[in-house]
């Protein structure tokens, strides 16, 4: 397949199978990368496997797009994925989780720490926003000298700033903007934010940000609703061109025929469908 006709693909990555099970995808024209066959993926990702992974985007010519992650146990992929941009960019992250902490064991992508790898080994990727974790975790990585200061939202302490481009905001060399799920419901707080630079951004949602009403997954979760992550996407849509974006959070375990699993397939269905039909009409990103 032509590189052009692959630059905005709808792409599901199939680790665990559980797309199988959901039909959101079906009527669409997508791509479907199989990865079962490569070990040492689950939750960690060893340098083999990322190797592999990296080969078989790049083999597809993949550039923008809309790309599904599988659980969150992947999330670790959008550090690949963002390895593909050949610009500049900032990072837009919905997540309950910082996923900025240190590996169990040595130097290894994990879908718990990937945000900090790409901090640290991505120079192209200019700030992060990270948008859900609930206070606690983001005193577990800023401090508690910064937790004392009573933030809501804002700045964190951490890696090295960078200068940016960009309007003057006092934000310029930032890298890492904690937004609460509370500042989410502010859609003016939030397109200020969104406004404060010129780089293009790249979307990663990780289902569960939202309330189980909007998503069942295999990770404890937060109480976003569908309608405001929604609004989020778009008004920041507004503001930015959105380069590619990625979708996880589904959850592959259980018994998937049983009448709860099916309850937790059908929720999760209809918030992929809806993102990416938010995707389609606010971003442009699948053509």
């Amino acid at each position: 397949m032509a590189a052009v006709e692959n630059r905005k693909k709808l792409v599901i990555m199939n680790f665990s199978g559980v797309y199988e099970k959901e039909d959101f995808y079906k009527d669409m024209q997508h791509l479907w990368i199989d990865c079962r066959d490569i070990l040492g993926t689950n939750c960690y990702c060893d340098e083999e496997a990322e190797t592999r992974i990296g080969e078989r985007i790049r083999d597809k010519q993949l550039k923008e797009g809309i790309h599904f992650l599988d659980s969150g146990n992947y999330h670790y992929l959008s550090k690949i994925w963002l390895d593909q941009v050949e610009e500049d960019m900032e990072l837009l992250v919905f997540d309950h989780h910082t996923d900025m902490q240190l590996p169990m064991f040595g130097d290894i992508l994990s879908c718990g720490g990937w945000i900090k790898t790409v901090l640290e080994h991505n120079p192209r990727v200019k700030r992060v926003w990270l948008a859900g974790p609930p206070a606690q975790a983001v005193r577990e990585i800023a401090g508690e000298s910064w937790a004392a200061s009573g933030q809501r939202s804002g700045p964190l302490p951490g890696p090295l700033p960078v200068p940016l481009p960009g309007p003057a905001s006092g934000m310029a060399e930032v890298r890492v903007v904690w937004i609460s799920e509370d500042d989410m419901t502010d859609l003016g707080f939030w397109k200020k934010q969104m406004g404060s630079s010129s780089l293009p951004l790249y979307i990663s949602v990780d289902k569960d940000v939202l309330s189980r009403d909007h998503a069942r997954t295999n990770w404890n979760q937060g109480s976003t609703k569908r309608s405001v992550l929604l609004d989020c996407i778009s008004a920041a849509a507004s503001c930015r061109r959105i380069i590619g974006m990625d979708v996880c959070g589904e959850d592959p375990e259980g018994d998937r025929e049983s009448a709860k699993a099916r309850e937790d397939i059908s929720i999760n269905n209809q918030t992929n469908r809806e993102l990416i039909c938010c995707f389609m009409e606010k971003c442009g990103i699948v053509s």
